[in-house]
């Protein structure tokens, strides 16, 4: 009995994988884009800039992105930064990387969100009631840029007629954790929201990556704002799907010229991370939750659990065929995602361990759900809906 049931497991986990292999556009990965040659925009056609950053204690991270924006070139731009509320001198640390630049940098003391705001989008908008650019450029404050990068992403912009485009930051994998579960979190939401898809006018498919995100004023202003997903959880995908629904032009792409430099040494560093929104994107569904963790229990542990079965003589030997060939296939589609992180191709063969893992997290995701737990930067609180 035990043997025709997991024989059956493994031949629809096997049967999924082909048909996945057969949607490329889920997992080939093609949409990429660097910053590699210097605009040759005439300055007089380059839009004001106004790039903001929210900040919640980040003197850490501003020694190492502030001087990537500084050293930009594009010509009219203002740099605008929301000191949200920290407790370890982002201000002064601010204001001190600064002092030794030539280009000037306006810092904003962020006040608490009023009801009905997230902390990071209540940041935002003060920056953005103070702006003067006619294109924004959203950014972290762990975001590190390349030179030359505003000025190659307004003239993507403005080629390729697209009122909002983003860049998905290339993720630290240094640790043992990141080299396990980053790449799967880039596979994983590409094969969510592919990006070839993302740009198609003639798709629903919308998606953002919060990290960089360059939106023009007239866009915003179209869609009344960020306002309108003001207490959005994942606040990047909320602003897609709403430039999406007011059918204007957005691309997203994977990128290497825009680089986080946040950490994820540590399990709980990418749990938290992950735990924090994944059940919002099941549209808050406790039925997709189960449908999800089931799918993933076919997926992802039914093939190793047929290997497992036969090293202990349980299973017939049809069992393990079906269960290589689920995870052969597992493995082609991963590929891609491990070349763009230069990484070995043995990696392929950790996807099985990293989507146990993810689907442990979303789990954790609903109960924190469940309970209205969220945090932003080191701030819990409530989430609100």
């Amino acid at each position: 009995m035990i043997d025709l049931i997991l024989l059956s497991v493994c031949a629809v986990s096997a049967l999924t994988w082909l048909v996945i292999l057969f949607m490329p556009v889920r997992w080939r990965m093609s949409e990429r884009w660097e910053a590699t040659e210097k605009s040759n925009t005439p300055v007089s056609q380059l839009p004001i800039l106004s790039v903001i950053v929210p900040a919640r204690n980040e003197s850490a991270s501003l020694p190492l992105t502030l001087p990537s924006w500084l050293d930009q070139d594009y010509p009219e731009s203002e740099i605008i930064l929301i000191d949200d509320e920290s407790t370890d001198g982002t201000e002064e640390c601010a204001r001190s990387i600064a002092s030794r630049s030539n280009r000037a940098i306006h810092i904003i003391k962020g006040t608490r969100p009023p009801y009905g705001w997230t902390g990071k989008l209540w940041a935002l908008q003060q920056g953005i009631n103070v702006s003067s650019g006619e294109w924004l450029l959203f950014t972290d404050a762990d975001i590190r840029h390349c030179p030359n990068l505003w000025r190659a992403l307004v003239t993507k912009a403005l080629s390729e007629q697209r009122e909002m485009v983003s860049l998905m930051a290339l993720l630290d994998t240094e640790g043992m954790w990141a080299l396990l579960l980053i790449p799967a979190f880039v596979h994983f939401f590409h094969f969510m929201y592919p990006f070839e898809k993302v740009r198609d006018s003639q798709s629903k498919t919308s998606a953002a990556a919060g990290g960089c995100v360059l939106i023009s004023r007239r866009a915003l202003d179209k869609i009344g704002g960020i306002a309108g997903h003001r207490n959005a959880m994942i606040d990047d995908l909320a602003l897609a799907r709403r430039i999406k629904q007011a059918c204007l032009p957005l691309s997203l792409s994977l990128t290497k010229s825009v680089v986080s430099i946040r950490p994820y040494r540590r399990l709980s560093d990418v749990w938290n991370m992950v735990a924090r929104s994944a059940f919002t994107q099941l549209r808050c569904s406790w039925l997709v939750l189960i449908g999800t963790v089931l799918g993933m229990l076919i997926l992802f542990i039914a093939p190793m659990a047929g290997i497992c079965a036969f090293i202990g003589q349980i299973v017939s030997p049809a069992t393990p065929i079906l269960s290589l060939v689920a995870l052969s296939l597992m493995a082609w589609t991963y590929i891609p995602t491990i070349r763009f992180f230069r990484l070995g191709l043995s990696r392929a063969l950790t996807l099985p361990l990293a989507g146990t893992l993810y689907m442990a997290m979303t789990v954790s995701s609903a109960m924190n759900h469940f309970s209205g737990r969220y945090n932003w930067r080191g701030a819990r609180g409530r989430a609100t809906q």
